[in-house]
C-alpha cells in the first residue's frame, strides 16, 4: 500500500516537472514567435517604403525574389523603424467610413498610419495597411504613397493564400516592381469617367521608367490580379481623402 502511495506521488511529481517545464518552453518560444512576427511586419514597412540596406539594389536581387531574401540585419531594421517612421493615429468620420463599403478594411473610429519623415521631420511618404480579396481568400497588403499624395511608393503583399507560382506570384519583385512610381494623380479627379488605376496584359516600361497609372497582370492568375486592382482602387481612394481632410492635424502630431 506504501509503495503504492510512493509511486502515485513520484508520478504527480514528475508530471508537474514536466509541465513546468513545457509550459516555461511554450512562454519562451511564444515570445521570439512575436519578435519574429514584427521583425516580418517591419521587413514589409520597410520594403513598401522603398528602403533597402546599404549596398543592396532592388533589381539585382532578381525577379522571383521576395521580401525574406533582402538581407537584412535586425539591429539596423529597428534602428531605422525607430528614427525615420513614425506611427500615427487619425480620426474617421462616417463619411469617411462610407468609402470603404466594397473594402475588406475593418476601420472603425480612428486608423492608423505610418509616415516616414526625414531628419528635417519633414514627411516624405505615408504607409498603411491594404485588404482586399483574391482567388482562394483575404489578400493583406503594407502600401505606402509620396507626400503629395501623386505616386505610388511601394507595396509589399504580407498575407495571402492564392495558388503557388501563379495567384501567389504577386509577392515578387517582378509584380511588386510595377507598383514604384504608379501615377495616383486620378484618385484626385472628382468626376472621372475609369477607375484612377487600370490593369494591363504587358506593359514595355516600368513606372519608374514611364509613370504611368497603370500595373500589368500575372498570366493565368486574373481573379488574383483582379482582387489587388479593386483593393488599391478602393482603399487608396479612402487614404487619400483622409489624407487631404487631416493635413492641418497630422502636421500637429509631428510638431
Amino acid at each position: 500500500m506504501k509503495k503504492g502511495i510512493t509511486t502515485i506521488i513520484f508520478m504527480i511529481v514528475v508530471t508537474i516537472v514536466f509541465i513546468s517545464a513545457l509550459a516555461s518552453i511554450n512562454e519562451l518560444s511564444r515570445e521570439r514567435v512575436l519578435q519574429n512576427v514584427k521583425i516580418d511586419e517591419y521587413k514589409s514597412i520597410l520594403y513598401a517604403f522603398d528602403i533597402f540596406p546599404e549596398n543592396v539594389n532592388e533589381q539585382e536581387l532578381g525577379i522571383t525574389s521576395t521580401t525574406d531574401d533582402i538581407p537584412w540585419k535586425q539591429e539596423i531594421i529597428l534602428k531605422i523603424i525607430e528614427n525615420q517612421i513614425v506611427p500615427v493615429k487619425i480620426p474617421v468620420t462616417d463619411k469617411q467610413r462610407e468609402l470603404l463599403k466594397n473594402s475588406l478594411l475593418a476601420v472603425k473610429d480612428s486608423v492608423e498610419l505610418f509616415i516616414r519623415i526625414n531628419e528635417a521631420n519633414e514627411i516624405m511618404a505615408y504607409g498603411f495597411p491594404l485588404r482586399g480579396k483574391g482567388l482562394w481568400g483575404t489578400i493583406t497588403a503594407f502600401g505606402v504613397i509620396s507626400a503629395d499624395l501623386t505616386k505610388m511608393v511601394g507595396i509589399d503583399f504580407t498575407e495571402q493564400v492564392e495558388t503557388p507560382g501563379l495567384g501567389a506570384r504577386i509577392t515578387e519583385t517582378e509584380f511588386k516592381y510595377f507598383f514604384r512610381n504608379l501615377d495616383l494623380s486620378g484618385f484626385q479627379v472628382k468626376h472621372r469617367e475609369t477607375p484612377p488605376i487600370i490593369l494591363v496584359k504587358k506593359k514595355d516600361n516600368t513606372n519608374m521608367e514611364q509613370s504611368t497609372n497603370s500595373f500589368q497582370a500575372i498570366t493565368g492568375a486574373s481573379q488574383t490580379v483582379d482582387g489587388v486592382l479593386k483593393m488599391i482602387n478602393t482603399d487608396l481612394q479612402f487614404y487619400i481623402n483622409l489624407l487631404l481632410e487631416n493635413e492641418e492635424m497630422i502636421k500637429k502630431l509631428l510638431a
